[in-house]
């Protein structure tokens, strides 16, 4: 349980930190000439946090807490964080292309590519964190050098 709540922890804490980087600076040249009239002046808040919590959940006790159990490699983790993030931003992006007319198909492949990065960067500090704090196994831990 410890293992869990200090990845989930750190996975949040970087997930928060790059979206709001990337939100911050993205939005203005990105989002808001390729979605128009279909961003909300401000962001719901309440569907943010729900939507943080459980993709922290999400990738924390199917991929992180899986990897540092077992091989505890940073290489399989982070393939396999990339990997969630692609599936998750996939399903938001081709969703929205299949249904929503005027869709962006540019922004999607950026969005969907920002999913692997986010989710990526966001295990591997939590695998990080994890290993720093010997709650990892060490079966493989330093053969990803």
């Amino acid at each position: 349980m410890k293992r869990f709540t200090v990845a989930l922890v750190v996975t949040l804490a970087v997930m928060a930190t790059l979206d709001f980087v990337w939100l911050t600076t993205a939005m203005a040249g990105l989002y808001r000439p390729m979605m128009g009239d279909l961003l909300r002046p401000a962001p719901d808040m309440a569907a943010a946090v729900a939507f943080y919590l459980l993709y922290g959940v999400g990738v924390t006790a199917l991929v992180t807490v899986p990897v540092m159990s077992g091989s505890g490699r940073l290489r399989e983790l982070a393939w396999k964080a990339g990997l969630f993030g692609l599936v998750a931003y996939a399903t938001y992006d081709l969703t929205g292309l299949s249904v929503i007319r005027g869709w962006s198909l540019p922004l999607s492949l950026i969005d969907m590519a920002w999913g692997v990065v986010i989710t990526a960067l966001s295990a591997l500090a939590a695998g990080l964190v994890v290993r720093a704090l010997g709650l990892a196994s060490t079966k493989g831990a330093y053969k990803d050098r």
